[in-house]
Parts: C-alpha cells; sequence; structure tokens
C-alpha cells in the first residue's frame, strides 16, 4: 500500500490505522541467494500517526508464516515471524533516526519486506534433521541426545 504525503497530512489527531495482507510471493523470484523457500500473505496492521504537516509515525505490527531452508537439509522448516516495527519519516528529515520520504509517497510494501529479510534468522535446522541426514547416509560427526551404544 502506498500512502502521499497530501494524503498523511490529511490525518487528524488520533492514528490512523490500516490493515492489509501483501502477497509476496513475486519478490522470491528476485532473490538470488535466499533461505527463504515460501511465505504466506503477510498480516500488517499500521497506526499512523502524524506527528507534524512533513513528519509522520508508521507503526507496523507484522505477522508472516515462511517457510525457511534447514542449514543441514536444505528442507523446508516453518517459520513464524511477529514483529514491531516503528518508523518516523519525513519530508524534511534532518535527524538519522527519520527516515526521507523521497518523492512523494510512502511505500509499505516494500518497507515491510526489507524488515522480513533483516529479521529472518541466520540459521534454522529441522527437529529432525540429523534423522534425515542419516538416511541420507550422510554423517555429520555426533548426533546430539544420542543414547546409542558404540560397539
Amino acid at each position: 500500500m502506498k500512502f502521499s504525503v497530501q494524503q498523511l497530512q490529511k490525518i487528524n489527531a488520533s492514528p490512523q490505522k490500516v490493515h492489509e495482507q501483501i502477497d509476496y510471493r513475486d519478490f522470491l523470484d528476485g532473490l538470488s541467494s535466499s533461505d527463504i523457500i515460501d511465505i504466506a500473505l503477510v498480516d500488517v496492521d499500521i497506526s499512523i500517526s502524524k506527528l507534524d504537516m512533513n513528519t509522520f509515525q508508521f507503526d507496523y505490527v507484522i505477522h508472516a508464516d515462511l517457510g525457511l531452508a534447514c542449514a543441514l537439509t536444505l528442507e523446508r522448516v516453518p517459520y513464524v515471524m511477529d514483529l514491531n516495527v516503528s518508523e518516523t519519516y519525513s519530508t524534511e528529515a534532518d535527524d538519522d533516526d527519520i527516515y526521507p520520504i523521497e518523492g512523494n509517497t510512502i511505500d509499505t510494501k516494500e518497507i515491510v519486506w526489507s524488515q522480513i529479510l533483516m529479521n529472518i534468522p541466520i540459521r534454522v535446522v529441522r527437529d529432525d534433521a540429523y534423522e534425515i541426514l542419516k538416511q541420507r547416509n550422510i554423517v555429520l560427526g555426533e548426533m546430539p541426545n544420542e543414547n546409542e551404544e558404540k560397539e
């Protein structure tokens, strides 16, 4: 969803609330190296407050159901991401904590996507990863919590 500066300037004293579901499946094709295998529709609740005529506070609540690649097997691992993000935007940004509004709009689809990418864990491992590797005749050292007797 995109918000124009003129649209944002019309916000009254109380915050404007917006809910959207965003489809990022087409974004996966553009990733050259990603651990994201799949992504469901992302639920985003946005609360927008006008701080002054040119400065706006966006509070995002993001819920994303992802399928990530297991670091050991490359099999799909379900991963739920819940984020609370607060960003301030201004047409007159003179502070490092305030993002400049370039052009005349704020594109929340791009902003939410960047938050998802920044918050993907570095490494996820399936609970049954060692069993899968064993079935493939791959041994990666000792298996944790293994109670088998050695011959």
